[in-house]
C-alpha cells in the first residue's frame, strides 16, 4: 500500500511541476525540483520544522500554567489546530488530487477500496500539524505524566476526526453538478449545507465557552459526560474517563471512516457511469480579469469542496465579529482587530485558488492571458469573500455607530495587501503562467510575512493615526502589485 501512495504522491507533484513552464522546460531543474517536492520524508520534514516554531511557543504557555487543570484547558484549545488543518487540507486537496487524474490508472483494477490510497495521500499533509503539538505533549508528560500521553492520543483522534469530516464533505458535496433546471438550486443547497456543517463546529465552541465561564460549577459533570471536541480533551486530568471517552469517539469514527471509503471510491469513479445531458450555453465576452474571476467562482460553486477552501478564512474570524455585534457598545479597536485578523487569514485561501483549475490549467496556457492578468484575477477570487465580509462588518457596525464608516477603505485595502504579498511570494520574477508548489510550510511563511506587514500598519495606526496607516497600506499595495505585474 505504501509504495503505491509514494508513487501517487510523486506523480501529483510531478504534474504540478510540469504545469510550470519555467521548470518543465529545463529537465535538470525539473529533476531537482521533483527530487525535493516528490520526496515525502523530505517534504514533511521541512513543513514540520516550520510548524515546530509555533509548537514551542504553545508548549511554553503550557509550562507556565499554574496547575494541571489550567494546563489541560490550554492544551484542549491548542488541540483545535490539527483538527482544523485536517478538515481544511482533506476537503480542499481531495478535489484537486482527483481532478489531476492521478487515480485514473487505478480505476480499471479489481480493487473495491481504492479510495484508501486517496485517504492516506491526503493524511500525509496532516502530519506537520500533529508534529507542531509534540512539544506541548512533551511538556504535559514531563509535568503531569499520564495526561500528557492521553493528550497525544486526543491529538491523533482530533486529526482523524477532521480527516473523516473532510472526506464526508468531499464525498457528499464535492461533485460537480452541471446542467439541468435545478443545477443552480443544487449548488445553493450544497453551499448552504457546507456552511451549516462548519457552523455546527462553532455552535459546539459557543457551548464550550459557556461551560468555560461556569467552569467551577460544571467541571465535574462536564468532565464525565462531555462529548464535544476539543473541550473533551480537557478530560485528560481524569485518565480513566478520558480514555473511555476517547474509545467512544473511535467506536463511531472507525466504522464511519470505512463506510466513507466505500462511498468515496464510487464518487471518484462516477464520471465513468455518468449520462450525457443537453445543457444550454450562451457565449459571453468579458475583460480578462472578469472572465478569470467568473470562471474560478463557477468552478468553486460546482465543486463545493473547493468552496470550503474559499470560505474557510471567514469562519476563523466569525466568532470575533459576532461578539462585536452582540456585546453591547461598539469599541473601535475591537473592530480594527477583526479587520486585521481577516486580512491576515486571507492568504490561507491561496492554496485553494491556485488549485481551482486543476488539470484544465493546460488550457489556460494556450489563451492570450498575461501573468499579470492571471495574478490579478486570482487576487480578485481570493478577496471576494474576505472583502465582502470585512465591508459587511463595517457597514453593520456603522449602522450602530455612523462614525465607523471611516474604516471602509481599510477593510478593502488590508485583504488586498496581504493577498498581493502572497502572490508576490509565489510569482516573483515569473514570466509565464504556472502553478507553483504550495504546502503548509509556505503558508506559514506567508502568515509570518503578512504578520510583519500588518504589524507595521497597525503600529503606524496606533502611534501616528489612521490616515498614516491607510496611506502606507495603500502605497504598499500598489508597490507589490507593480512588482508582480511587470
Amino acid at each position: 500500500m505504501w509504495p503505491i501512495v509514494k508513487i501517487l504522491y510523486r506523480e501529483l507533484h510531478y504534474r504540478r511541476l510540469k504545469s510550470n513552464p519555467g521548470i518543465a522546460a529545463d529537465p535538470g531543474k525539473l529533476g531537482e525540483q521533483l527530487k525535493n517536492a516528490g520526496d515525502i520524508k523530505r517534504g514533511m520534514a521541512l513543513q514540520s520544522f516550520a510548524f515546530l516554531f509555533f509548537g514551542i511557543m504553545m508548549a511554553g504557555s503550557i509550562a507556565g500554567a499554574e496547575d494541571e487543570t489550567r494546563a489541560s484547558v490550554m492544551f484542549a484549545t491548542y488541540a483545535l489546530l490539527p483538527f482544523i488543518m485536517a478538515l481544511y487540507t482533506t476537503t480542499v486537496n481531495a478535489s484537486y488530487a482527483v481532478s489531476m487524474g492521478i487515480f485514473e490508472p487505478l480505476k480499471p483494477l479489481p480493487i473495491r477500496t481504492g479510495s484508501k490510497y486517496l485517504s492516506l495521500l491526503l493524511a500525509i499533509d496532516n502530519v506537520p500539524a500533529v508534529i507542531a503539538l509534540l512539544p506541548a505533549v512533551i511538556v504535559m508528560t514531563a509535568e503531569y505524566g499520564l495526561p500528557g500521553f492521553l493528550g497525544l492520543l486526543w491529538i491523533l483522534t482530533g486529526t482523524f476526526l477532521g480527516h473523516v469530516l473532510g472526506l464526508i464533505v468531499f464525498t457528499f458535496f464535492g461533485s460537480a453538478s452541471v446542467g439541468g433546471r435545478l443545477s443552480k438550486l443544487r449548488t445553493l443547497a450544497r453551499t448552504m449545507g457546507i456552511i451549516l456543517f462548519i457552523s455546527m463546529f462553532y455552535a459546539l465552541n459557543y457551548f464550550q465557552e459557556y461551560v468555560r465561564k461556569h467552569y467551577e460549577e460544571l467541571l465535574p459533570f462536564f468532565a464525565k459526560y462531555s462529548m464535544a471536541y476539543p473541550f473533551s480533551v480537557a478530560s485528560i486530568t481524569e485518565p480513566l474517563s478520558s480514555l473511555l471517552l476517547l474509545l467512544s469517539y473511535l467506536t463511531v469514527l472507525i466504522p464511519l471512516y470505512l463506510f466513507i471509503l466505500r462511498k468515496l471510491w464510487g464518487r471518484m469513479d462516477e464520471v465513468r457511469g455518468s449520462h450525457a445531458k443537453t445543457v444550454s450555453f450562451k457565449a459571453e465576452t468579458h475583460s480578462p480579469l472578469l472572465a478569470l474571476l467568473l470562471k474560478d467562482l463557477r468552478i468553486a460553486f460546482r465543486k463545493s469542496a473547493l468552496l470550503v477552501g474559499l470560505i474557510f478564512p471567514l469562519f476563523i474570524i466569525l466568532p470575533s465579529a459576532y461578539n462585536i455585534l452582540v456585546s453591547g457598545p461598539v469599541r473601535k479597536w475591537a473592530i480594527v482587530s477583526v479587520l486585521f485578523m481577516m486580512a491576515w487569514v486571507t492568504s490561507i485561501s491561496i492554496d485553494t485558488v491556485l488549485k481551482i483549475d486543476g488539470k484544465a490549467f493546460e488550457l489556460l496556457q494556450t489563451l492570450p492571458i498575461t501573468v499579470g492578468q492571471f495574478i490579478r484575477g486570482k487576487l480578485l477570487v481570493m478577496n471576494v469573500i474576505p472583502v465582502t465580509a470585512a465591508v459587511g462588518l463595517v457597514l453593520a457596525v456603522s449602522y450602530l455607530n455612523p462614525g465607523e464608516i471611516i474604516l471602509l477603505p481599510v477593510a478593502i485595502v488590508l485583504p488586498l495587501l496581504t493577498s498581493s504579498v502572497a502572490m508576490a511570494f509565489f510569482y516573483w520574477n515569473e514570466r509565464e503562467l504556472s502553478v507553483p508548489e504550495t504546502n503548509f510550510g509556505h503558508v506559514m511563511i506567508l502568515m509570518i510575512l503578512n504578520g510583519m506587514a500588518l504589524g507595521t500598519v497597525f503600529a503606524l495606526w496606533y502611534f501616528f493615526g489612521y490616515a498614516y496607516a491607510l496611506t502606507v497600506a495603500t502605497l504598499g499595495l500598489f508597490l507589490v502589485q507593480g512588482a508582480i505585474s511587470r
